[in-house]
Formats: structure tokens, sequence, C-alpha cells
């Protein structure tokens, strides 16, 4: 069986090929939660607004996976692992838990939705739907990088179908102008900096973990160029479809898998089924970054670990976490760009030293500055500003701080 390395660097014998990373790493975003980021986005700013926010935000998002990459394939360690070099063994632990903790309510809101697509295709009640798909879930999960690939192959080639068909119904209703001056409710209208928030939010916490998978790349630049795969455009394109979809009022939320059902009820069954796959392929996506997070801080086989996490997300999902999305993308918002936003200032500075006190300072000082964004400057966009805070942090401090933890030199 092959090994996950989740407790050391993967060795050169064991690196996978760019094509193998990118069909990863693309398969992970190319999935309907994005559809509905992008669908609330042109609910919340219009159709010109949102797109807006939509392509802004994930460029942003693909300039942050990409630092973070290209430091993972040098490493060729699992985030939890590069962090304690990264921020000292404490707040290594705090920062692994978090994202880790994060990416677990993500298996749960996929398995959530998956629950609902298995309800349509069975008439069962929703919360024997989600326990079953839920252990699906979970026994897939346990094959690791292994399932990883061809479950991500199988959702991107489900994924192009389905949108092309969509886009086909979609525009046989009504041309593009109509859907190219949709403006906003005017009770429900926020600034461009919620919305930019909302599409970073949308990836950032697995973005931030990008390592999980990179490590498994054979240079930084082939690192980099399965990250960019992925940011922006296998990110970006479920959200044009949802904002496409909602802008042309042919859905409320962004789903635009439901206009099959307009072509006969066999093609209902086939939406129903692609939004279930699709669900699968981040819900494992999500449940491997949760484990090899958590399998840093406990010396626990992937397995074991697997089961433990999964049955947590599974509790989660049957108790409603899909209801909380909004709430949701508003936290990851707040806690998470600035780890990155750390190790890209610190990168950048070019330092030949670790700066861990340094790296943790500028990530907390960057919690409080979001959450002051977010309830007092709300025209602004919290993600952004937690980023670029932390990043000018960092950097500034590297470029002061004396060697404490090693020599970067030195990695692995």
């Amino acid at each position: 069986m092959a090994a996950e390395y989740e407790h050391e660097a993967v060795p050169a014998h064991a690196k996978r090929s760019l094509f193998s990373v990118a069909a990863v790493w693309t398969g992970f975003p190319l999935v309907m939660i994005g559809a509905f980021v992008g669908g609330e986005t042109i609910n919340l700013l219009g159709f010109m607004r949102g797109m807006e926010a939509i392509v802004v935000g994930n460029l942003i998002l693909a300039v942050y996976v990409a630092f973070l990459s290209a430091l993972a394939a040098k490493e060729s360690k699992t985030f939890g692992l590069s962090a304690k070099q990264l921020f000292g063994p404490i707040t290594a632990k705090v920062v692994s838990i978090t994202l880790s903790t994060l990416v677990v309510g993500w298996f749960a809101v996929q398995t959530g939705l998956a629950g609902k697509g298995v309800v349509q295709l069975t008439g069962l009640p929703a919360w024997c739907s989600t326990l079953l798909i839920g252990i699906v879930f979970i026994i897939m999960s346990l094959s690791g990088m292994r399932i990883l690939k061809p479950l991500s192959i199988i959702s991107i080639l489900l994924f192009t179908v389905v949108g092309i068909i969509s886009l086909i119904i979609n525009f046989s209703h009504g041309g593009i102008q109509p859907m190219v001056a949709f403006q906003p409710d005017s009770h429900h209208v926020v600034s461009f900096g919620v919305g930019l928030t909302m599409v970073i939010s949308c990836f950032i916490d697995s973005g931030t973990l990008t390592a999980d998978f990179t490590r498994w790349s054979k240079t930084p630049s082939q690192a980099v160029i399965a990250s960019l795969c992925a940011f922006p455009f296998g990110n970006m394109i479920p959200m044009l479809l949802g904002g496409i979809v909602v802008a042309s009022q042919n859905s409320s939320n962004g789903d635009f898998s439901h206009l099959l059902g307009q072509w006969g009820p066999l093609m209902a069954a086939f939406g129903a089924f692609f939004f279930v796959v699709n669900c699968s392929s981040v819900a494992v996506h999500g449940l491997y970054n949760a484990t090899a997070g958590w399998s840093a801080l406990f010396p626990l086989p992937f397995k074991p670990m697997t089961i433990t996490l999964g049955i947590i997300g599974l509790i989660l999902a049957i108790s409603g976490i899909t209801n909380w999305l909004t709430n949701w993308l508003e936290l990851l918002g707040i806690l998470v760009p600035g780890i990155g936003g750390a190790i890209m200032g610190w990168m950048i500075a070019r330092t030949n030293h670790y700066v861990p006190k340094t790296l943790a300072l500028a990530w907390i000082l960057s919690i409080l500055t979001g959450f002051i964004v977010n309830f007092w400057m709300p025209e602004l966009s919290t993600a952004v500003v937690v980023i670029v805070i932390s990043m000018i942090i960092a950097f500034i401090g590297s470029r002061v701080s004396q060697p404490t933890s090693g020599h970067p030199e030195e990695r692995t």
C-alpha cells in the first residue's frame, strides 16, 4: 500500500508528475460550492461588479497559493510539518488545529449538500441520505492520494459536460443584455470589499494547506503550475457559471445543475448524480487535508485519523452546518489569510533563517486587524487587508530578526 508520508518529507522517488498533481488540485475547487458563492456574489453586487469581484478575488488567491506551493515543493512536507519550523512548535499547533478543523467543516458542508442530492435520487429522508453518503465519502478518503487523482478527473469531466449543457439551456431562455444589466435588490447590497472577501474565503483554508498536495511536485515550478490550474482557473469557472445563471434569473443561488431537469427526468437524475459526485471531490480532498494536518500533531496512522475526523464531520453535516455558509466564509476571511500572508512576507524578505516568533506575531495581529475591519470598516475586504498586514509585519520582522530555529538551506 502506498505511503502518504504524513509524518515525513515525500522522498524523491515518490514524487508525482505535473499532470497528476495538477489534476488533483484542479478537481478540488472545480465544485458546486463555488457556484453558490459566485451566485451569492452576483446577488449582492450585481452582474458587472460581482464578476469583477470574482476575477480579482481569484487572481489574489492565485498569487497567494502559488507562493505557498513553491515553498511546499522545496520542503516536500505537509503544511503541518512545515509549520513547526515556520511558526515554532506552539504556534504551529494552533495554526494546524485551526486550519485542519476548518477543513473538517468543509467536509461536513459538502457531505450535507451531497445528502440533498441523494434525496433527489432516492427519496430517502435527508438525515439518512447524509449518513449514507458521509460513510461512502469516509471510505473513499481512506485511499488517500490514490483516490484523489481519478476522483478529480471524473469530477472535472462531469463538470465540463454539465456546465456546457447548463449554459446552453440558460441562454436558450434569454440574451446576454438582461444578464449584464442585472442589479441586486437594494435591501441586500454590500460593498465590493465584502464580495471580494467572500470569493477569496471560499478556498483560502485549503489554499493555505496547498503543501498537502503540492509537496508531491518534483520542482517548485511544477508546483506553481499545478496551483495555477486550480487558482484562478478551477476555482473561478464554477463561480462564473453560478453568477451567470443568477444574473439570467434562472437560479436564485447559483446552482446551474438543476437546469438539466428542463430536458426531462433522466437529465434531472444525471444532474443530481453529478452534484453528488462533485461534492464527493471536495469532501474527500478536505478530509485528506484535515487528516494530514492533525497527523502532524498526533502520531496516529492515516486511516484511524481519517475515520475519526470523518465521523466528526458527518455529525456536523447531519446537524445542518450547510445553513451557515455565509457566516463560515466570514470567519475564514478573518482567521486564515494571515497565515499565508506571514509566510509570503518571510519568503519575500529572503532571509537565511527562520523567524517563528515574527510569523506568529504577524498572524495574531492580522486576526485582530481582521475583526476590526470586519465589524467597523465593512467597505474594505477583510481577507485582503489581513493578507497585506500580515505580510508587511512578517517582511519587516524577518529583516530585523536574528536566527532562532535553523537555516532554510537545511530543509529537506
